[in-house]
């Protein structure tokens, strides 16, 4: 048992989402259901890259969500909005 505030999983090539059933929405192909901002159905639980429903997959794609995801996952924990430099 390890105790910690928060994982990231790795699935590799295959979409494997299974252990997800029941905890967040999935389309038919398997793919974890997302909005703009990474969020799933389940509050507090966020994906990104080719489990999402995101539409291209490809590596820059991913790594751009990977990103939009931890910086939401971020604010949801800290419960503060990101900074950024446009603000």
């Amino acid at each position: 048992e390890l105790k910690v505030d928060g994982i990231f999983v790795e699935i590799g090539y295959e979409l494997k989402t299974d252990w997800l059933k029941g905890i967040v929405k999935r389309n038919k192909m398997n793919e974890i259901v997302i909005d703009d901002r990474c969020r799933t159905s389940q509050e507090g639980l966020f994906a990104a890259g080719d489990v999402s429903t995101v539409p291209y997959k490809q590596i820059i794609v991913s790594a751009g969500e990977g990103a939009k995801a931890g910086l939401e996952a971020y604010k949801y924990i800290k419960g503060v909005e990101v900074a950024t430099d446009w603000k």
